[in-house]
């Protein structure tokens, strides 16, 4: 294995509030004070978007009109639909426009001011109930990233990747290195997008459409929330390069933090490259990653990230140019307490459909997984975290909709934290020197279990690429081992990758 380095820039300590909230600091020694923040009331989100889905509706209208001829008719049509949004709008005070069409065939409609949540849900109640031809009405949830940034590379660091033996809470991943590492195949991190670390980016897919240097594909619509410039026509910013410009926060729009620099530790932690001569291995080194830039300042909405799930596994999104990269797994490390939306659902079945595995975060709120999205969509693969010792993590998500358990650290120990590579600077990517953008550094939360098993679901693909989303999950379950610590609905138990693989391989 690689080399490891022996020094590290410490990293502030951020709590577990995440989801609908982000909390306060929290001492990484005192998980029973983190665990407390988290379980703090969530703050309802002020809302400007809903998404609506009408019946009999084409799933590319725009494209479909022109060549058919009858744009005249769209244009119509979606001034009877919006007028009927204005009329029902006009009792709470809100205007709407058009804004785009998802790739699950909704509509997104943006108010000219925030609603709460439950305002938003009243109106998306009221707006179905008023017209037949719609086939359901929601918001478009803000989601947001599901870890817990702290301070403290393979054998000193990284306990997570070591055999069970030797580590108790640890994926045996050792012995399916022998096997395969991942070769040929294409993970997608749906997150704040990725920062050129030099222990990355050789493992980076290269952004379509756009230049040497770039890589992934941003998929934030509103300009503000990209960091990006104002577009001098139309109104998103969505285009070729994941690049994270940040998503810290002054305070203003919420609540205030440094950068998180989120997508760039979980994509360390699926395919770091090894062997290399620096800090550390992802599970699987020579699997690449796709970085799909979905969360910037505040989170980011349902609409954008069904779009880039959807995209990611090569289905048609509007206006947009179908990706020639197609995933065949795709990280979602993020999540907020609401149902699963239909939308979010929908983009899920369709790309699951479609051969790419999804894997998604339980939540970090310690509570039943159930009430945390997209954790509850049917038929992903929920994965909740491990400590060192092999129990659950304090602040982890349980329950039913739970299939395993991964490490993710639970702030038992001053190692009980799980390392990657991790940028050091506090607010824009464009400000950091040289050093900063390739420290490393720990996080811990279910954001941090999930591309674990991302990264074994790449393994296993890598020796049986035909392995369907009900097939990986079904051999996840049974390989996995039972916890040696306290793991009430933990799934099936911690995963095991060495097992998994020989069993994707055998079947």
């Amino acid at each position: 294995m690689k080399k490891m380095l022996k020094t590290l820039t410490p990293i502030a300590v951020a709590a577990l509030g995440f989801c609908l909230s982000q909390g306060a600091m929290a001492n990484a020694v005192n998980p029973a004070k983190a665990v407390k923040t988290n379980l703090s009331a969530p703050k309802e989100d002020n809302l400007d978007q809903i998404i609506v889905k009408y019946r009999n509706d084409h799933m590319n209208a725009e494209a479909f009109a022109s060549a058919s001829g009858k744009q005249n008719e769209l244009v119509n049509l979606q001034a009877q639909r919006l007028g009927k949004l204005q009329q029902i709008g006009a009792g709470m005070g809100v205007a709407f426009t058009v804004k785009r069409q998802l790739a699950t065939g909704g509509w997104v409609y943006k108010a000219s001011a925030g609603l709460k949540t439950s305002q938003m849900l009243s109106f998306a109640k009221k707006l179905a109930a008023s017209d037949s031809s719609i086939e359901y009405a929601e918001p478009d949830y803000i989601m947001r990233r599901l870890s817990v940034p702290t301070d403290p590379f393979y054998a000193t660091n990284q306990w997570d990747m070591q055999d069970a033996p030797k580590q108790p809470g640890a994926i045996n991943l050792p012995a399916a290195w022998d096997i395969t590492q991942g070769k040929g195949i294409v993970v997608a991190v749906a997150d704040t997008g990725y920062v050129p670390h030099e222990d990355l980016t050789a493992n980076l897919v290269p952004a379509q459409g756009g230049t040497a240097g770039q890589y992934g594909y941003n998929f934030i619509t509103d300009y503000n929330r990209a960091r990006l410039p104002k577009p001098q026509t139309g109104s998103s910013v969505r285009g070729p390069d994941a690049i994270d410009m940040g998503d810290w926060s002054d305070g203003t729009s919420c609540a205030a933090e440094d950068s998180t620099w989120h997508g760039t530790h979980v994509a360390g932690t699926i395919a770091a490259a090894a062997n290399n001569g620096k800090g550390i291995s992802g599970v699987a080194p020579l699997a690449k990653v796709l970085p799909l830039r979905v969360l910037g300042l505040c989170g980011g909405s349902t609409s954008d990230i069904s779009d880039a799930v959807a995209w990611s596994a090569g289905l048609t999104v509007p206006n947009m140019p179908v990706n020639t990269t197609k995933a065949n797994v795709v990280n979602l490390s993020l999540g907020g307490i609401h149902a699963c939306s239909r939308t979010t659902a929908a983009a899920f079945q369709s790309v699951m459909a479609a051969g790419t595995i999804v894997v998604v975060a339980a939540g970090n709120e310690s509570i039943d997984a159930k009430l945390s999205s997209p954790a509850n969509c049917p038929g992903v693969i929920t994965v909740a975290s491990n400590d060192i010792s092999g129990a659950r993590s304090s602040y982890s998500n349980y329950g039913g909709t739970v299939t395993v358990a991964a490490p993710g650290g639970g702030f038992t120990s001053a190692s009980d934290l799980i390392f990657s590579t991790l940028p050091s600077g506090k607010t824009s990517y464009t400000a950091m020197t040289p050093a900063e953008v390739n420290a490393y550094g720990t996080m811990a939360g279910t954001s941090q279990a999930t591309p674990h098993v991302a990264g074994v679901v790449a393994l296993m693909l890598s020796v049986n690429p035909k392995l369907t989303q009900a097939q990986v999950k079904d051999i996840l379950m049974k390989t996995s081992r039972r916890p040696p610590a306290n793991c009430p609905a933990c799934g099936a138990g911690i995963i095991d990758a060495t097992a998994a693989v020989n069993a994707a391989k055998a079947q």
